[in-house]
């Protein structure tokens, strides 16, 4: 679904609801701007509730029973970022395909389409009911999940509609830079809302009944937030690196404060299985398989977590898959042959943000513009708490190994490849930026995994952790093969459904529509 028909059906949603009586009248009752009177809710909760939720299905998407499918989070992720992180790579079609850096364009509109008329769908209808039952603190929880939603867009694409969306038939793109601003501001203004709701309603909560991921919990989703805006702070560090600090201090300094507990992390709850077992499992006999940048740190460092992202091949060991492997016959790379290593993806969460996100974010911030002790300190409890999360042993040894990356050798064929990376797991303040920057990409790398959408997104910022290039670069030049995939074009379609649109947003790109231009925050000196 295009972005016009998002907003039709933006307009028969509302109009629905403004012929069942869900927003009518609100402006006779005289109420705190913090709380719904029973009837306000009695009236609009189910409604309301229906669109908190889908907002929050769709931040990543999985199969949830309302026609999102398992597909839906294979084109969207599996087959772009996940693989352009170095986590997985695709074992299908005759290797002109994302993986070789040659785009098809079924797969790089998926994200577009999807979030436009799933997420923002939902999130216009909602914001105008919250807005006109002067619900704030709902309508401060529905930014919060837009940006959540949004940020993965335009880290995708770039100039992209967001101002503008729910206002016109052929909505303007706005710059990334602007983008990110008025997101940034966005949480701001969210963070505030929702901390004057707690401290009137301490025991408070908020969509009770229908939020998947908190239960409604206040003080969870202002530590959400406030980890949100840190995240988008430090992807702006090369961009704007004013902005960078100051946003992320924003978020250091809060009263209530970032995530620092697994327990806050922000996990979908009552979810069967993450889409990667099913396409896995069930595509093909393995569409996609262990990546062999992951095969070459997982092995490396020994990592206790190996087995936990994935399962043994059949000579007990973890073997991933090179990128950009020009086969048509992938069945030796599929499950049952069992030579190389599927995704554990039975066990793998919905997980947005984690503990151990938040803390290689502050390692970073102080690394930058702090202490470099506290940067070793904060990077040393990230990995604790990814080791917790994933209920893995031995994370002060290995916060000790000098150990480093291996090289990679193709259980099947012939596509080996040096070891990426000769830094070691152990920190050391005596070392320089880069070589401490690198240390602190890398292990926040393991530990969002399976989140390829923030992996690719850093890795781009960052050029971290060190991934190996594809077998194969079928892009006809247009993608550097050292610097790899840096956005994702547009949908073929925008040309004919939004073609000003469109034009607009190439204008603000600085430079083609192709796989090769960079981001507005991708602006590290190389």
């Amino acid at each position: 679904m295009n972005i016009n028909s998002l907003i039709k059906l933006t307009a028969a949603v509302s109009l629905a609801a403004t012929v069942a009586g869900c927003t009518k009248n609100f402006e006779d009752f005289n109420t705190n701007k913090h709380e719904a009177t029973h009837d306000q809710m009695l009236t609009d909760d189910n409604l309301t509730g229906a669109l908190f939720q889908q907002l929050e299905r769709t931040v990543i998407l999985y199969r949830d029973g309302t026609g999102t499918l398992d597909s839906d989070y294979q084109v969207t992720y599996n087959l772009c970022a996940d693989i352009w992180s170095g986590f997985f790579a695709p074992t299908l079609g005759d290797g002109r395909n994302n993986g070789s850096f040659y785009i098809l364009d079924q797969w790089a509109r998926s994200m577009f389409v999807n979030k436009y008329s799933k997420s923002m769908n939902a999130w216009v209808t909602l914001s105008e009911i919250a807005e006109e039952s002067q619900l704030d603190h709902v309508a401060a929880i529905a930014d919060v999940l837009k940006v959540t939603t949004m940020h993965q867009v335009t880290d995708y694409y770039g100039a992209v509609p967001y101002s503008k969306v729910g206002t016109s038939l052929t909505p303007e793109y706005d710059s990334q830079e602007s983008i990110y601003r008025q997101m940034l501001s966005e949480l701001d203004e969210a963070i505030t809302v929702l901390s004057d709701y707690y401290a009137a309603n301490p025991a408070g909560s908020i969509m009770t009944d229908f939020d998947i991921v908190y239960g409604g919990n206040v003080e969870q989703w202002i530590k959400f937030a406030n980890t949100l805006r840190l995240r988008l702070a430090m992807r702006c560090s090369y961009a704007d690196e004013a902005l960078a600090r100051s946003e992320a201090e924003k978020s250091i300094n809060d009263p209530i404060g970032i995530i620092t507990d697994n327990a806050d992390n922000a996990v979908v709850e009552g979810v069967d299985h993450h889409p990667i077992y099913e396409i896995n499992v069930n595509f093909n006999d393995g569409d996609c398989q262990i990546g062999a940048s992951l095969d070459c740190y997982l092995n490396g460092f020994d990592d206790p977590r190996k087995f936990l992202y994935a399962k043994a091949a059949n000579d007990g060991e973890l073997h991933g898959v090179r990128n950009g492997i020009d086969n048509t016959n992938w069945t030796p790379y599929h499950n049952t042959a069992n030579n190389v290593s599927a995704p554990n993806a039975t066990i793998y969460d919905i997980v947005w943000i984690n503990a151990a996100e938040a803390y290689f974010l502050r390692a970073e911030y102080e690394l930058r513009w702090g202490s470099v002790s506290t940067a070793k300190d904060m990077y040393e409890e990230g990995i604790r708490k990814s080791f917790e999360e994933w209920g893995a042993t031995g994370a002060d040894s290995y916060i000790a190994s000098t150990r480093t990356s291996t090289s990679f050798v193709d259980a099947v064929e012939n596509n080996n490849a040096s070891a990426p990376s000769d830094v070691a797991i152990a920190f050391d303040t005596a070392d320089d930026f880069e070589t401490n920057l690198e240390r602190i990409m890398t292990q926040k790398w393991l530990a969002v995994f399976p989140n390829g959408c923030e992996a690719w997104a850093e890795y781009r910022r960052t050029d971290y952790p060190k991934l190996i290039a594809p077998v194969n670069n079928y892009s006809d030049g247009v993608v550097d093969t050292d610097l790899q995939i840096r956005r994702v074009p547009y949908p073929i379609s925008e040309q004919s459904e939004n073609p000003s649109g469109l034009a607009q947003g190439i204008s603000l790109l600085g430079g083609p529509d192709n796989a090769g231009t960079q981001l507005w925050w991708d602006k590290k000196q190389r």
